[in-house]
């Protein structure tokens, strides 16, 4: 697979790092001071890996108070991209994985529902902002971007041969986004979300853990 593929687009939350326990801390904060009350069974790991508002809905779907929301989004932007004592971890072998793609010149990217200053903040916390070509955010332009879009905009952007292009990622939209471009989806099992029946009728391939990319043919 390494042979097969020059370059490599991946999903960042789910994929690259695992960053549910800070993101949900987070939240938990941002509610409270909002002065909402929300159980404390509603914050699982099933609920990230869409864009904040998506996250807020499926938490509290009956939260239909626009200023509220906005508060609460609010309140998670200040608690979350600005973390000093940030407890995400990367997933086993995907350092020394990140590094190799890039020692044997494969071209990186990064298409994330993160936006740009959590996301670097944390890439530059693991030291691996440099691998990737480019990396982007869903507030990359002016407009909040679909992962479709990303893929769409890093293609045609770099001149990407699709046949050797393959986006990884945790979440079923992912490899919708890669069917949506034409290119193979490769989806991580070790992701957010226990039901991983999308993600795999979705995806070209699926694989456990880090080891088995190079197991793919």
């Amino acid at each position: 697979m390494l042979n097969r593929y020059q370059n490599f687009i991946f999903d960042l939350d789910g994929t690259i790092i695992n960053s549910s326990s800070q993101i949900l801390n987070c939240l938990k904060i941002s509610y409270k001071d909002a002065n909402y009350f929300v159980d404390d069974s509603k914050f699982t790991s099933d609920v990230i890996g869409p864009p904040i508002r998506t996250i807020i809905s499926t938490i509290t779907p009956e939260l239909s108070n626009e200023d509220k929301i906005l508060e609460i989004i609010s309140n998670f932007r200040k608690n979350y991209d600005y973390s000093t004592n940030d407890v995400s971890i990367m997933y086993e072998g995907m350092f020394g994985f990140l590094f190799d793609l890039k020692k044997r010149k494969k071209k990186l990217f990064i298409a994330t529902f993160k936006p740009k200053i959590p996301t670097f903040r944390i890439l530059e916390k693991f030291g691996i902002t440099d691998l990737f070509e480019d990396i982007y955010t869903v507030d990359k332009y002016s407009q909040p971007m679909t992962k479709k879009a990303m893929l769409t905009d890093i293609i045609t952007q770099y001149c990407l041969e699709k046949n050797i292009t393959a986006m990884i990622g945790d979440d079923s939209s992912d490899m919708v986004a890669a069917k949506e471009n034409n290119i193979n989806g490769i989806g991580v099992l070790w992701g957010y979300g226990k039901d991983k029946t999308k993600l795999i009728s979705n995806s070209t391939y699926t694989i456990k853990n880090v080891k088995e990319f190079k197991c793919l043919k």
